[in-house]
């Protein structure tokens, strides 16, 4: 294996460590949902100075939700950043052959000459769906238990 292969699986690999990290940080996020509905559940009868604390809670489940949308966005963008250094390192990999065949004078395989490398899309989905649906989840827990 040359230099440019190890280095696209190491890009590979994190590529994969992102994803991972990605659905622990939607799982958080669905955590973090779960215990602000248990918290403003059991503060509906409670007296005024509980549900203070209760609405407290409230926000800081709001803002852990947005820092999570923050850093999973970012291992999102990390992802698509990989795979332009990948699709960059196979480039350069296949012209270094290619020129290297020209100055040796060597015929090339037929599967180095026909590879076609595809571009990954400039799009970056970020994962705004989820967590809006977990952000309209949260602001009804809110209507219903925190008056």
């Amino acid at each position: 294996m040359n230099e440019v292969h190890l280095r696209v699986m190491n890009y590979q690999e994190r590529i994969q460590k992102n994803t991972s990290m990605s659905k622990t940080i939607k799982a958080l996020a669905a955590v973090c949902l779960f215990f602000s509905f248990c918290y403003s559940r059991g503060s509906v009868n409670l007296d005024e100075k509980n549900q203070i604390q209760a609405r407290v809670m409230w926000i800081i489940s709001v803002v852990v939700l947005l820092v999570l949308f923050y850093i999973d966005s970012n291992y999102v963008k990390k992802n698509k950043a990989y795979e332009f250094e990948i699709y960059r390192l196979e480039v350069e990999d296949l012209n270094d052959k290619k020129e290297i065949a020209e100055i040796t004078g060597e015929i090339l395989p037929d599967y180095v000459l026909n590879t076609r490398l595809d571009v990954p899309t400039d799009k970056v989905l970020l994962p705004i769906t989820y967590y809006s649906v977990i952000l309209v989840l949260n602001i009804i827990i809110a209507i219903m238990f925190l008056r």
